[in-house]
């Protein structure tokens, strides 16, 4: 059952694709525990009682269990390296989505700062809001352009705390998972490679028969 559930976790495969193998990785690992409890209870019995069929299959399940300690150990290091890919990836995803918004800040301070007269800002503050803006004559342009300006920055620095919030979060929620699937793969590699070790039994049954 622990095969064929593997067998359709990796169809169609996804190979080059660093999520796919992170994720993959995570789920094989994450049903690790009861296939490790069915292998135990296939040996239980040793020798007593097997059928000439069981022989060969006793033999088969040992050696697959070091394949799958071989496996698992290997994962390890692909696993790191999908983390560090996917976490590039992702922040080149958020530096994407926020880089225009920071760019139409950017050149609208531009703008401001070069602005001198009542009428350019008017103007500049038309085109931003794409409709008509009468200022008053008693409002002080200089201190409208200064209060825009600080309003701005503010907006600015709103924008990189969400930035680096967003990325502290997705960094967090890999280093948890490739901490967490990589101790289980570990150990779960060990405890295979010592059922391969404790079985050879089972190896050397069908030679010797």
């Amino acid at each position: 059952m622990a095969t064929v559930d593997i067998f359709f976790l990796l169809i169609p495969p996804q190979l080059m694709n660093p999520a796919w193998e992170f994720e993959t990785m995570g789920t094989i690992i994450e049903r690790i525990p009861v296939t490790l409890l069915g292998v135990v209870l296939i040996f239980y019995g040793e020798k007593s009682d097997r059928a000439p069929i069981e022989t060969f299959l006793l033999k088969l399940s040992s050696w697959l269990s070091l394949f799958a300690a071989i496996f698992l150990l290997l994962m390890i290091p692909l696993s790191i390296n999908n983390g560090f890919r996917i976490y590039h990836q992702q922040n080149a995803q958020v530096n994407a989505k926020f880089v225009s918004q920071k760019d139409v800040i950017h050149q609208y301070r531009e703008k401001l700062n070069l602005a001198n007269s009542k009428e350019e800002i008017q103007n500049i503050l038309q085109q931003q809001a794409k409709q008509r803006i009468e200022i008053p004559s008693s409002v002080n342009s200089q201190k409208l352009k200064a209060d825009i300006l600080q309003k701005l920055e503010k907006n600015q620095e709103t924008i990189d705390n969400q930035v680096n919030s967003f990325k502290n979060q997705k960094r967090t929620l890999i280093l948890k998972k490739c901490l967490r699937w990589n101790l289980g793969g570990l150990i779960s590699s060990i405890l295979f490679f010592l059922i391969w070790k404790s079985t050879g039994w089972a190896r050397i049954q069908v030679n010797e028969e």
